[in-house]
Parts: C-alpha cells; sequence; structure tokens
C-alpha cells in the first residue's frame, strides 16, 4: 500500500512576508547599533563604517594638467589632459574609495554582526511551526485483479486528515540556566469509514540550572563577553589602521613626487653632461683632447642616459600603484600636485618638541594595540577558569510541569488541574575527562602566551618610537650634509666648466662634479621627504596622530575636538 503525503506549513505566509531587503535593513539597522555604542570607548573611532554606500568614482570638476614636460620624454604627452590631485583631494580619494580600507570596514561590520547574535541568545526566542497531512490508500494492480479472481468483496479507500500545531519559548539565563515553554495541538480526523477524530494538547514548561559545571555567570557568558571584546579590538584596529592608512597615503603620495624630482634632475644632469660632451668634442676636433678623454665623458653621458630613463619608469610605475592604492582603476589618468613638494619644503625640518622618553611614556598610555595585547592577557586568564570549569562534574537540577488536554474539552483546552510537576537532579562524574584535561592545560599555556606577546608588543611600540626618532634625526642630519654638497658641488661644477672652456680642466673632475651635484639635489629632496614621512610615522607610533572622516591628519598631544 503506498501513501501520498502533503506538507502545509501554517505560517508559510508569516515567513515569506519579510523580503530579502527587510532583512538586509534590520541587519544593518542592529549592527551600526551596535557599533556606534561601541565607539565611545575608542578615542579617534570615526562614525563612517557604511559598508554599503561607497560612492563612484569621478574626476571631474578637479583641475587638468596642460603642460608637457621634456624631462618625461615619449612619457611627456600621457600627462596632457591628466587630472591633477592634491594630496588632500588624494587622501578623501583613499578614504572614500580604496579597496583595501573597504574591505577593514566590512570586517569590522562583520565583527559587530557576529555579536548581535551573541547577544540575541540571551533574549527570549520564540519558535512557531504546523503541518497538514492528507492520507489514503492507493489499491495497486495486484490487489485489484486478486480480488477479482477470488470474488473478494472490495475494500473502500480510507481518507484520513492529520493536523498539528507547535508553539515555543526559550529564554537562555546568564547564570546558566535556561527556562523553556512548549504547546503541542494534534488533530486526527477520519474522513471515510467510521468517520470520528482525534486529538490531544500538552502544554510543557521547564526550567534547568547547572550547579557544579557550567553553573555562574562567569562560565556561561563567556562566549558574549568574548564578543563584546572582539568587537572592541576590531574597533581599536580598524581605528589605527586609519591612522596607518593616511600615513601610508602621504608616504606615497611624496614618493611618487620624489620619484619625479628624480626624473627631473637625471634630465638635467644628462642635458649638461651632454654639452660638457659637445664642447669636448669639439675641442677634440682642434687637436685639444685626446679620444681616451672624450670617451670617458661619452661613456659618463650614456650613464646619465640610463639613469635618466629607469627614474621615468620608476616614476610612471609608482604612480600606477598609488593609483590602485586609491581605489582609482589602472585606466584613470592623474598626475600629482608639484607644489605639494614645495608645501612640504616650506614646513621646515623641525622635530617635534618631546623627548624619546616623554614619547614612549605618551606611547605605553595611548596605542590603541598595545591596550588590546594587555585585555587579551584577561581572556587567556578567563579562558583558563573556564577550562578548570569543565572539570568538574555535571550537576543539574531540573523543574518540569506537563499539562495535559481537558477531556471532552474543544482542541486547544488544557487541564490545568492535573498538571505534573516533576523535580530533579542529574549527576554525571566525570570519569573521562582527557579532553577537558587537555583543553585546560593548553588554556594555561595560552595564558602564558599572551603574557609574553604583551611584553613583546610593549618592547616593539618603545623600539618602533626610538626608531621613527631616530629617522627624523638622520633625516634632518642627512638634509643639512645634502644642503651643504648641492652649494658645494655647484661651486665644482661651476669652476670645471670655467677651466674646460679655458681649456685647462680635467674630464674626470667635470663628469665627477656633475654627477655629484645630481646625486646631492636628489638626496637634498630626499631628506626632506624622509623626515616628515618620519615624523608623520612619529607620532601615528606615539598614538597622537588624529584622522578625520576624510583622511585630513592633526598631529599633537592635544586630540582635535
Amino acid at each position: 500500500m503506498k501513501f501520498t503525503r502533503i506538507t502545509l506549513p501554517i505560517l508559510l505566509a508569516t515567513v515569506f512576508g519579510c523580503t530579502g531587503t527587510d532583512y538586509k535593513r534590520s541587519a544593518d539597522d542592529e549592527t551600526y547599533a551596535v557599533i556606534a555604542e561601541k565607539s565611545s570607548a575608542v578615542p579617534g573611532m570615526t562614525e563612517q563604517v557604511v559598508i554599503d554606500e561607497t560612492p563612484e568614482v569621478t574626476l571631474a570638476g578637479l583641475p587638468v594638467n596642460t603642460d608637457s614636460f621634456e624631462f618625461l620624454d615619449t612619457e611627456a604627452d600621457s600627462e596632457v589632459g591628466a587630472t591633477i590631485l592634491s594630496l588632500n583631494q588624494a587622501l578623501d580619494f583613499a578614504f572614500r574609495h580604496s579597496r583595501e580600507y573597504q574591505n577593514q570596514k566590512e570586517r569590522l561590520y562583520l565583527e559587530a554582526l557576529s555579536l548581535t547574535f551573541d547577544r540575541y541568545r540571551y533574549t527570549p526566542t520564540f519558535s512557531a511551526s504546523g503541518n497538514g497531512e492528507f492520507e489514503w490508500d492507493a489499491q495497486d494492480q495486484f490487489v485489484t485483479d486478486m480480488q477479482a479472481l477470488t470474488g473478494m468483496r472490495q475494500v473502500s479507500t480510507v481518507e484520513t486528515m492529520d493536523a498539528g500545531t507547535s508553539l515555543g519559548a526559550r529564554y537562555l539565563l546568564k547564570g546558566g540556566g535556561a527556562i523553556a515553554l512548549n504547546l503541542t495541538n494534534n488533530l486526527t480526523r477520519f474522513l471515510t469509514g467510521d468517520a470520528s477524530q482525534i486529538r490531544s494538547s500538552a502544554l510543557i514548561g521547564s526550567f534547568t540550572q547547572p550547579l557544579l559545571r557550567d553553573f555562574g555567570r562567569a562560565i556561561e557568558t563567556e562566549n558574549l563577553l568574548q564578543a563584546e571584546r572582539d568587537l572592541l579590538y576590531q574597533l581599536r584596529d580598524f581605528t589605527r589602521f586609519r591612522k596607518q592608512f593616511a600615513v601610508r597615503i602621504a608616504s606615497q603620495y611624496y614618493s611618487v613626487l620624489l620619484a619625479r624630482e628624480t626624473a627631473r634632475n637625471n634630465f638635467a644632469g644628462l642635458n649638461a653632461n651632454q654639452l660638457s660632451l659637445e664642447r669636448e668634442q669639439a675641442f677634440q676636433q682642434e687637436g685639444l683632447r685626446t679620444l681616451l678623454q672624450v670617451g670617458r665623458l661619452e661613456q659618463s653621458a650614456l650613464q646619465a642616459d640610463l639613469r635618466w630613463t629607469s627614474s621615468i619608469t620608476r616614476y610612471k610605475r609608482s604612480l600606477d600603484d598609488f593609483k590602485i592604492l586609491l581605489g582609482l582603476s589602472a585606466s584613470d589618468n592623474i598626475v600629482l600636485d608639484d607644489n605639494e613638494m614645495q608645501l612640504l619644503s616650506e614646513t621646515g625640518m623641525s622635530i617635534p618638541d618631546v623627548s624619546v622618553e616623554q614619547a614612549i611614556e605618551l606611547a605605553v598610555q595611548t596605542r590603541l594595540d598595545l591596550y588590546t595585547e594587555l585585555d587579551r592577557v584577561q581572556d587567556a586568564a578567563r579562558r583558563v577558569d573556564v577550562a578548570a570549569n569543565a572539570l568538574l562534574p555535571a550537576l543539574d537540577f531540573s523543574l518540569v510541569a506537563s499539562v495535559p488536554d481537558s477531556p471532552g474539552g474543544s482542541l486547544g483546552e488544557l487541564d490545568f488541574e492535573n498538571a505534573v510537576y516533576t523535580a530533579g537532579l542529574n549527576l554525571d562524574l566525570p570519569l573521562d575527562t582527557k579532553l577537558e584535561r587537555n583543553d585546560y592545560r593548553r588554556a594555561l599555556i595560552d595564558y602564558e602566551a599572551a603574557t609574553r606577546n604583551y611584553l613583546l608588543a610593549r618592547d616593539t611600540v618603545v623600539l618602533d618610537v626610538v626608531d621613527t626618532y631616530r629617522r627624523m634625526t638622520e633625516a634632518r642630519k642627512s638634509y643639512d650634509i645634502s644642503l651643504a654638497s648641492v652649494q658645494i658641488n655647484e661651486r665644482r661644477v661651476e669652476e670645471a666648466e670655467l677651466r674646460a672652456e679655458l681649456g685647462l680642466g680635467d674630464i674626470q673632475d667635470t663628469v665627477d662634479s656633475q654627477n655629484d651635484l645630481t646625486a646631492a639635489r636628489t638626496d637634498l629632496i630626499s631628506s626632506i621627504v624622509d623626515h616628515n614621512i618620519a615624523k608623520l610615522e612619529f607620532w601615528r607610533d606615539v598614538g597622537l596622530l588624529y584622522v578625520d572622516d576624510s583622511g585630513q591628519w592633526e598631529e599633537g598631544t592635544n586630540e582635535p575636538r
């Protein structure tokens, strides 16, 4: 005999009443509310963490370059019509369009989204289900033939319909207990034959509470507490990322400009070499220079040409990489603002009015990542307690109340006068604790490792501050040396040129002085860039670099309002 069943959930319309858009909006509202709630505990945290509102990349309205620069050789025409991007505009683009920045926002969102479920577990949760079944006997051909041969009376088809509903509620207590309530209704109706119906209902309520293992708020809510702290850690990481990202954008911006200036200096050095070569070749034709002497200058010109060509390649490659970092496409045509290099030079080479000792003390007090490492030590200590609790016997108290349906009553009518109450204890002795033992030992090791990681992080913070301070000092000294070197080599080149024009110069002096001047000019610009980048990194490592939603920063010992 074969049966066909049709299941009809009675809450189908309710379930499908909510669209995907509704669920997305609900998740966003709750998640962003959690982020806003926690953000006040993190200094410098932004409120702009919306993940689905990345504006379209457009360069419209920005100034356009109309000049062609000879020092870029074959790449000169590629920059005609390119959009000029200032540092502030580059920072704004990066904070609105960067793929890396978007990834960080999504990581923060997902951490907060996870917390919403951990919190939800400790709120009353409800469930509802229903089913309906229609059954009948389907006689196959074999049974029909046998009945015809034997003359047996045809058996009429029996049809029945079953329906049931279940409503439930559950509430997890933060002390380890749980309260549950469930109401069920079942109805069976015979549609043919002896038409009748069978119905039953029941209301069951229960309360369970661990008394040893898994007992207490500290044990039960460990996962919730860790989820709360994990979101705090992610907020700190995101805030520090924003500082690092702003410094990185500025560093790359200045590095691209430095590469451009290097190409310009190498081109100027090549032109100077070419002029010297033409002059010396003219002297050679007059018999005043030997082939060996002129050949030395020719070799220097070839090397200068190669340096110039290589510097153009490095510049264009660094510019392309910078476009990707900002979130632009490879086809977007931009150039950086040369005026930014002038503004950078005008900021001077001053060192922050903070001693190394003061900077270290400030960093230890303000670095968010260091606070996180210290908090992780506390996390590891709590996990030791949780693992120790798992070694205890399981002793659970339970209380159950069962209310049957009322005899002779309608469906769903309950008989509270005949309710049955049951109380009991359930004991589970820890005879097999190999896994729990290993978890406990692992928790102890993790605690020691977390302690070492914090001490290592603290030492790393100290070294970061010391290193950036040293690099600022080094760049300042490099600037002074390069400035003096430029002045010296300008005099050397002037004297070498004068002596060469009189036919008294030495080819090697001409070559060396010109190459040294080109290198000194590049080193001078490089020292300015290195110093300002090191100063930004210093404030970042001290923890006193504050970044707004457009990537603009303020530095110093007072947090901006």
